[in-house]
């Protein structure tokens, strides 16, 4: 079932190489859009030696200084022993370094491969042997862990250090084998070295290898070329001349949140970059990020879900502490507010003043536009950012595979729970998937496996033509392992992942990431992993709860003594009662969300420290399922031993019932 590309002109997609075929054409034409050279692009802090934390005043670079020296360590990778087309690996964090080094490659035609600097050390050790590389660009940080893969990665000889180290870090690469330089070294080589003549790269020609996020498996390198990356900022540019998008300039100024290890990061900062829009690097810590973005006042923030969650959930905690009255004018301010958004106006005379405006402060007061993508936002989220920024948000819907967004909403479009209309660069459709229940005949909308071609659509997994073949047809559509439905209105909806949904032994098919986008709605929970098989008749789940709304929860159902010092949380999480008061309310939370009887969770595990400290989220905080799944089999199989012989389906719809009926111990939180 194709879809028409609302944005396609003359039936022909939207691909970028009228004006700009490379990467490097891009910073051009928004240099010239923002004024010129001596106009401010980048805003940083610079690095200390003893790790990549930040210190003192936020500095700028202009378009003019950044181009001047990433030429120069473009050439500098000469000295290196690099030639065009080398691959070249870029582990590290966000900082200035990052693009410094990314626009080095594209320059001179090199390829960068990128390193998540939280990823796992066998699959850090998969992606250097895979793609050869015998030189990587690291942080301070990630130069470490170089050192503990050394046995495992034995064709790298060269080690490039973004910020100054301790000596001692650099003996220790020395002793393993390494040469050893510094970022500015070689950059000083460049700048001393003549250019020597060389192939500009072609809209045709790689740009980057990036790794997906790894949520089932080791990572898959996805070829990516500076078409795919220009055809995607073309169509970001159609969207803002056709007015779906907030139009951005020079005034405007975005802060790099997101990893540019992930595509969407990545992609995120060539896009303002085409604008003129200034890019900051904030602090990653929460409490001095919230600095920065006071002191930067960014009028753009791009991110995933789980951040607008969180802003929403610490904002309401602190509305909830004031006392029920609050609580009420907040609620009925959020009323009014969206009663005027809905007839077009994006303010309102008295409660932007008394409540909204201190709210947007927090995140500097200038906020006009928010980008999420990754999964949708739930209403509720929706409802708090347009009402306290006033700005327009936007949801998108995309894959490492697909350099970036494949469909996006636009500006006037309020509804929740889809990710908007096809991208200008790409075209959608969906194939039915009879063996799981989903057909492009089902009623009242087709449903299916999505599938996407188009300019912006990789090249194939790098080294691996098996699996390229399985996800990547003959006539370039990708299998994206997604099923998705459109709408009366030709809106996206993503229903589920294939290979994620699972039977239980009652017949019914289960789809766990819906469930946990539901569970993960609630006030308490942070985190939600939802697991079952097809030789039990209920699920169980371990939830990562939110440490002060578990307390006030406590206190309202008399848990915790009011006025009392309440217990260490790692204490509240393994409480027997509080663990069978947190079950009662999140199915409670389930039922009111439409949740059959067969979707409640029939035991859980509070887990104290969340699953990031066990490195089972991916970059994009998407739960890595299989790791997931061996990392607490020992929990899963003691929770499905509590359960006993117990008739699982008997007891959760008995459970439901009484959830329906409001007997004692479900009340709502």
């Amino acid at each position: 079932m194709p879809v028409l590309n609302r944005n396609a002109v003359d039936d022909q997609l939207l691909f970028g190489a009228d004006s700009m075929a490379t990467v490097y054409d891009n910073f051009i034409l928004g240099m010239k859009k923002a004024g010129g050279s001596e106009t401010r692009i980048f805003g940083y802090r610079e690095s200390t030696a003893k790790g990549d934390s930040t210190v003192g005043d936020l500095k700028w670079m202009t378009f003019g200084e950044f181009h001047d020296r990433f030429r120069h360590l473009s050439r500098g990778f000469r000295g290196l022993g690099l030639r065009p087309g080398d691959n070249i690996g870029l582990f590290s964090g966000n900082s200035i370094e990052w693009p410094l080094v990314e626009f080095a490659t594209y320059y001179q035609g090199y390829i960068s491969v990128a390193i998540h600097e939280s990823i796992s050390k066998a699959h850090a050790e998969h992606i250097i042997s895979l793609t050869e590389l015998t030189t990587i660009i690291v942080s301070t940080a990630c130069a470490k862990r170089l050192i503990d893969m050394r046995k495992q990665i034995p064709k790298v000889k060269n080690v490039v250090l973004m910020q100054s180290a301790p000596q001692s870090l650099v003996d220790r690469l020395i002793e393993n084998g390494l040469q050893v330089f510094k970022m500015l070294d070689v950059e000083a080589y460049g700048r001393d070295t003549r250019e020597e003549k060389f192939r500009q790269p072609t809209y045709d020609d790689v740009a980057t290898i990036v790794f997906t996020s790894g949520t089932t498996g080791a990572p898959k390198g996805a070829i990516l070329t500076h078409g795919c990356i220009v055809s995607s900022i073309a169509g970001t540019n159609f969207i803002m001349e056709n007015k779906d998008l907030t139009q951005l300039g020079v005034n405007d100024c975005s802060v790099s949140i997101l990893p540019l290890s992930h595509i969407l990061g990545r992609l995120s900062m060539h896009a303002m970059i085409a604008t003129g829009c200034r890019i900051v690097f904030p602090r990653t810590a929460p409490e001095e990020l919230i600095e920065d973005l006071c002191e930067v006042k960014p009028s753009v923030i791009i991110g995933v879900p789980k951040f607008v969650n969180r802003v929403q959930d610490k904002t309401m905690h602190a509305i909830k502490g004031k006392g029920g009255l609050a609580g009420s004018i907040f609620r009925h301010a959020v009323k009014a507010k969206l009663r005027n958004i809905k007839h077009g106006q994006s303010t309102h005379w008295l409660w932007d003043h008394v409540i909204f405006r201190p709210l947007s402060e927090t995140l500097g007061g200038r906020v006009r536009l928010i980008i999420s993508g990754t999964s949708s936002i739930s209403r509720e989220a929706m409802a708090f950012i347009k009402c306290t920024f006033s700005c327009d948000i936007n949801e998108g819907y995309g894959m490492t595979e697909t350099c970036g967004p494949s469909s996006f909403t636009t500006h006037d479009d309020n509804s929740t729970g889809c990710v908007g209309t096809p991208f200008p660069a790409n075209m959608i459709k969906l194939v039915s998937v009879k063996e799981l229940g989903y057909t492009v005949e089902d009623k009242p909308y087709p449903r299916g496996e999505i599938m996407i071609r188009g300019a912006n659509v990789f090249r194939g997994y790098y080294r691996q033509p098996e699996l390229t073949a399985e996800v990547l047809s003959p006539d370039g559509w990708f299998r994206t392992g997604d099923l998705g439905m459109f709408d009366d209105q030709g809106r996206l909806k993503i229903i589920d992942r294939k290979c994620n949904i699972f039977r239980i032994n009652t017949g019914h098919m289960i789809e766990p990431e819906r469930l946990e986008y539901v569970y993960c709605e609630h006030d308490l929970v942070t985190e939600a992993f939802v697991y079952g098989d097809n030789e039990r008749g209920a699920l169980v789940a371990i939830v990562v709860l939110d440490p002060e709304f578990l307390r006030v929860f406590l206190r309202k159902k008399k848990l915790i003594k009011e006025g009392s010092k309440p217990p260490l949380h790692q204490l509240l999480c393994i409480d027997t009662m509080v663990r069978s008061a947190v079950m009662s309310e999140l199915n409670s939370h389930g039922v009111e969300h439409n949740l059959s009887y067969y979707e409640l969770v029939g035991n859980l595990y509070l887990e104290p420290y969340g699953l990031d400290v066990y490195g089972l989220l991916t970059p994009t905080l998407k739960i890595k399922r299989h790791e997931a799944i061996r990392h607490y089999q020992v929990t899963i199989n003691r929770l499905y031993e509590e359960i006993g012989t117990i008739d699982a389906e008997q007891s959760q719809m008995s459970t439901m019932n009484n959830l329906k009926m409001g007997k004692p111990g479900t009340k709502k939180f």
